[in-house]
């Protein structure tokens, strides 16, 4: 317990960055230091959320920080029902910058 385990990102030739495993504060400062590396000037930072496993606070925050760094935001695509849930109550949706698609099942 406590140990975190398993998040990747992986970076297709469209730019979209895959999440897998769990973002949490264990990986987060990782995560946006890959991120903003490999968005090299991109206006919108497209994030398939698929094989997310699970997102905490300092995930959700990680997200928002990103946001602001693009001029056009950031998509948070196909997220699975307990990551969604996550999203969902914290409001990210509807914060300025911050798409959510797909998945809505």
């Amino acid at each position: 317990m406590g140990e975190s385990h398993d998040f990747e990102i992986r970076t297709d030739r469209e730019g979209i960055m895959w999440l897998s495993g769990e973002l949490d504060m264990a990986n987060v400062e990782s995560f946006l230091e890959r991120t903003e590396g490999n968005l090299d000037g991109q206006p919108t930072a497209v994030l398939d959320l698929s094989g997310l496993k699970f997102v905490d606070s300092t995930g959700i925050r990680a997200f928002l920080r990103l946001a602001r760094t693009r001029s056009e935001g950031i998509v948070l695509r196909d997220p699975r029902p307990n990551v969604r849930s996550v999203l969902a109550v914290t409001g990210i949706d509807e914060r300025m910058g911050v798409r959510i698609q797909g998945s809505s099942g």
